[in-house]
């Protein structure tokens, strides 16, 4: 179902209801990470994921 507009359409929705969201994304995962950009998300810091072993980064959006 990528690439149909969903994930924008449910994030859209979780920016309406807070006013500053934070997620988590693995740093390999270059189309999500240019997704939540376009989104106007912003790289906060890097880290781990100790579940998995790999290289994430946090993400945060803020409503302006």
């Amino acid at each position: 179902m990528q690439s149909q507009g969903l994930g924008k359409i449910l994030l859209n929705y979780a920016k309406d209801k807070r006013n500053k969201l934070y997620l988590n994304v693995y740093q390999k995962n270059a189309r999500a990470i240019s997704f939540y950009k376009r989104e106007e998300f912003e790289i906060q810091h890097s880290g781990l994921d100790e579940a998995t072993g790999e290289k994430d980064y946090v993400m945060t959006w803020q409503h302006k």
